[in-house]
């Protein structure tokens, strides 16, 4: 289907076939690791790993340990990357033999050696040494490598939305590109209005369109939105109902409002996506894109 089409068709009709051409996936090869981020948080703490691959394999480890910390006591503060910790200081729940519960504060990042036993025993209840004596291999960094690339895949439910992101600004760019027009990302009204000189209004002060698009010769802005759903729940509902709502107050005679979005989880909210689509003109989703939707729309 073309784009003159789809606007031409009922509402009905370009929800049908919205919902028939979702994408099963928006997971770029780049989605499943951030390979510089990884690094980037090994790389912070290489020194104090390659000194603590000193304890491994040490039968007496705890006492070789203490006497490194005293020594070194900064070595202290790559601890909580051998245990999968983001944070350097850690709130911890201590329940005894006799089921008697008790919370402390570790703090790994301003180390105080005046507490150098409760550092240790944290360690040993940890499994750490337990770990470094019996299996840890030759390099600390190699597994810690390891470690960030495991939490990295926990900050993969963020990246589904950079996705979109990504892959709505090379579409732009592409198209503004071959007709000559002005883009921003993350484009706020502020920006807007100082920059092409057209007041956009927004709901709330600090809203960002993912895109704008500038159109100097009509004097047309277009705005866009653009997010992904590949599971339900009650996000989409409220997603729906507040881009609803941007688009009766944004459209006006030079500004016009789009809203890209994909996934499957739109198959469990068809409902309130039938109320965007009888109010919203523009609603794409990626094969929209790939079919050239947005060029189509601003040439």
């Amino acid at each position: 289907m073309k784009l003159s089409n789809y606007l031409n068709s009922t509402s009905d009709k370009r929800l049908n076939y919205f919902m028939d051409t979702l994408s099963t996936t928006n997971r770029t090869p780049e989605y499943y690791v951030n390979w510089n981020k990884v690094e980037t948080n090994t790389k912070k703490y290489e020194l104090e790993l390659n000194t603590l691959n000193y304890l491994i394999g040490k039968d007496n480890i705890i006492s070789e340990a203490r006497t490194l910390f005293l020594k070194q006591p900064d070595l202290l503060k790559a601890i909580p990357s051998l245990i999968a910790a983001r944070e350097r200081e850690l709130d911890v729940l201590i329940i005894d033999d006799k089921d008697n519960m008790d919370f402390f504060n570790i703090d790994f990042a301003d180390i105080d050696l005046t507490n150098i036993e409760e550092y240790i025993d944290f360690i040993q209840d940890t499994g750490l040494f337990d770990f470094l004596k019996k299996h840890a291999q030759k390099s600390l960094v190699d597994f810690v490598y390891g470690i960030e690339t495991g939490l990295d895949s926990n900050a993969r439910k963020n990246r589904s939305g950079e996705t979109m992101e990504n892959i709505l600004e090379r579409n732009v760019k592409k198209h503004c590109n071959q007709l000559g027009y002005k883009y921003k990302t993350e484009a706020t009204a502020t920006w807007i209005r100082n920059n092409w000189g057209i007041d956009v209004p927004v709901d709330k002060s600090n809203r960002r369109f993912d895109a704008a698009i500038y159109d100097d010769i009509k004097n047309e802005i277009y705005v866009i939105e653009t997010n992904y759903y590949g599971g339900g729940g009650s996000k989409l509902k409220s997603v729906d109902g507040e881009f609803r709502s941007l688009n009766h107050l944004v459209n006006g005679n030079d500004i016009h409002f789009v809203w890209v979005t994909d996934g499957q989880g739109w198959h469990t909210a068809r409902t309130p996506l039938a109320e965007a689509f009888a109010d919203i003109n523009y609603i794409f989703n990626l094969e929209m894109l790939r079919k050239e939707f947005i060029y189509d729309l601003i040439k």
